[in-house]
């Protein structure tokens, strides 16, 4: 075995001075609590972003089409020559735009979704929905329309009320004409059949019609601005994408559930990346009690140092012994930390300790999601080491002093 290696390895274990093995243990508690920490705040940003991304999945496609240029395009048969691509389970054309939702004084932006009665089959939308049915007929006089919880709570609509909201929309074609700036608003009664609650994006934006009530109130006959569509079981997302691209050709974009939130998923890795920055400053910081611990077995170990110097152990072997031995004591507290923080981590994400208002219901989960991750765990024992090295390289221009002679070149 590598000499220096071995007396590291004894240094490590051997009975030291008290203040030593205070510092050491203190050392080793630093650095464990730091790589808890970071393994404990990583899993709950993982839980936190699988949440978000199911409740999202909840009502978002597998798949949806968009057209490359402009807000709307001409259904021209595209629904029934997707249906027919593989892997295709269902195809649901939609219109969405902004509308204006009034309830006495209470006005409210929202994006009105106009959908088929295929939508269902693609969407989970109908199971979010915790007050009234999923009903999107309308008449001559009225529609009916599922909206989000937050729209409803905006308006400020009372539990029993007779009066329907007004819907107004736009024509942007005609407000470059002076003549016809009223015509270019339309309004329409519109009752809430209907009351969903999936994530507030949603809940506070959206509201679902028929599509053909859409396509009157924007006066587009026959418009879609996407088709959504439900992959088959037993098929890939990324193959049917692949297919389908190919053969709606450059006029058309087919975005799976990370691209259609591309902008959300991105902003949550950078938030990640960040995180984890965070906490190698504050886990360097832990390491500063190890380099401390590392001068003053230094000294404690001056005699032994001069011995073996005299004895032609040169002075970049002395330096390798304290950097194992310091890469040990980070090692310990880092891979204590990764089992603490890791247990922490599987008991509240099967356990649930740690409860959303004290588990009061009030809330769309009853426990902080926490999600583990081996990459994580890998992640984490990469940084805790490479600051350890870093902290142990700190100390070892001291050794020519208790070596007695002076360090050579390097």
């Amino acid at each position: 075995m590598n000499l220096p290696v071995f007396i590291a390895r004894r240094y490590f274990s051997a009975k030291k001075s008290p203040l030593v093995t205070v510092i050491g243990r203190v050392a080793v508690l630093g650095i464990a609590v730091s790589t808890a920490a970071m393994i404990l705040i990583l899993s709950v940003m993982n839980g936190m972003n699988r949440f978000v991304a199911e409740r999202f999945g909840n009502i978002d496609p597998d798949l949806r089409i968009e057209a490359v240029k402009g807000k709307y395009f001409n259904e021209n048969g595209w629904l029934e020559k997707i249906a027919q691509g593989r892997g295709v389970h269902t195809v649901s054309g939609v219109l969405e735009d902004q509308a204006l939702l009034t309830y006495g004084e209470q006005n409210v932006m929202v994006q009105l979704k106009g959908v088929d009665s295929l939508y269902e089959k693609v969407s989970g939308l109908p199971q979010q929905i915790y007050s009234g049915s999923y009903d999107l007929d309308f008449n001559e006089y009225a529609a009916f329309a599922v909206m989000g919880g937050g729209v409803y709570e905006q308006l400020q609509i009372p539990p029993a009320y007779a009066e329907a909201c007004q819907l107004y929309v736009v024509d942007g074609s005609l407000l470059d004409r002076p003549l016809a700036m009223q015509q270019a608003v339309s309004s329409f009664p519109l009752y809430p059949s209907g009351l969903f609650n999936a994530i507030p994006e949603y809940d506070n934006r959206y509201v679902f019609c028929h599509i053909d009530f859409a396509r009157w109130m924007f006066k587009c006959e026959n418009a879609l601005s996407a088709i959504e569509l439900k992959v088959a079981p037993g098929f890939k997302v990324k193959e049917v994408k692949k297919g389908l691209q190919a053969m709606l050709g450059d006029g058309f974009t087919v975005k799976d559930r990370m691209e259609q939130k591309q902008a959300m998923f991105k902003s949550m890795k950078a938030e990640k990346l960040i995180v984890i920055a965070v906490f190698a400053f504050v886990m360097l910081i832990a390491t500063f009690t190890m380099v401390a611990d590392q001068m003053l077995l230094m000294y404690e170990k001056r005699k032994d140092i001069g011995i073996l110097s005299s004895m032609g152990l040169e002075n970049g072997s002395l330096r390798k012994l304290f950097f194992f031995n310091g890469l040990l004591v980070c090692a310990w507290g880092t891979l204590s930390g990764l089992l603490a923080g890791s247990l922490l981590a599987f008991g509240q994400q099967k356990f649930g300790w740690v409860k959303l208002g004290g588990g009061s219901g009030n809330y769309i989960t009853d426990a902080y999601p926490v999600y583990w991750q081996a990459g994580d765990l890998l992640l984490v024992l990469c940084v805790g080491l490479a600051v350890g090295m870093l902290a142990s390289a700190i100390p070892l221009r001291q050794i020519r002093v208790f070596a007695g002679k002076p360090a050579e070149k390097e």
